[in-house]
């Protein structure tokens, strides 16, 4: 019994600590994406303000904007993509003592595509490579290094594939 009530002592506390993310908390954050057209990295900014929370988790919603532009090889073409999407997110917030929060999410967002050939401004004609909305699943994770300040990453697939892996730097406003 002595066992039990000590193990219980133990325990509460550690089940009992708050979390880093709940509802009413914002973030603004940075990203670099990795793995993408051209090996040049994508730059993004993005926001996230938790709309609801419960003991297992908190919804947040927010936006994303992010920039990628490279020369193709052999060419003087350059491609430029901006990215302007919505994001939906749960966030685990159960996971141990908080610095380690996972999400799951759905973005949606338009993305304006441009070329430049030799200095004449075109827009892109080439259908692999043209504007219009999308759709992206994704998986992430902050770990906060302190109560403000959290690593981010972030991956995911849909029918804009130029950023499929991104670290970034969160701040809690």
């Amino acid at each position: 019994m002595k066992k039990l009530t000590m193990i219980m002592l133990l325990l509460i506390p550690a089940l009992t600590l708050n979390a880093q993310v709940r509802q009413g908390d914002n973030f603004l954050g940075g990203s670099i994406g990795l793995g993408t057209q051209g090996n040049s990295p994508v730059l993004g900014a993005s926001f996230e303000s938790m709309i609801s929370g419960s003991l297992n988790g908190a919804v947040g919603i927010g936006g994303l904007y992010r920039y990628h532009g490279y020369t193709e090889n052999g060419s003087s073409r350059e491609y430029n993509f901006s990215s302007l999407g919505a994001q939906v997110n749960y966030n685990f917030t159960n996971i141990g003592a908080g610095e380690f929060v996972p999400y799951v999410g759905v973005t949606v967002g338009y993305n304006k595509v441009s070329s430049d050939v030799n200095g004449n401004n075109n827009v892109i004609d080439d259908e692999s490579y043209s504007s219009g909305v999308w759709v992206w699943g994704q998986l992430g994770a902050r770990y906060f290094f302190s109560s403000k300040v959290a690593a981010t990453l972030r991956v995911g697939l849909g029918n804009n594939d130029f950023y499929p892996l991104e670290l970034g730097i969160d701040f809690k406003l």
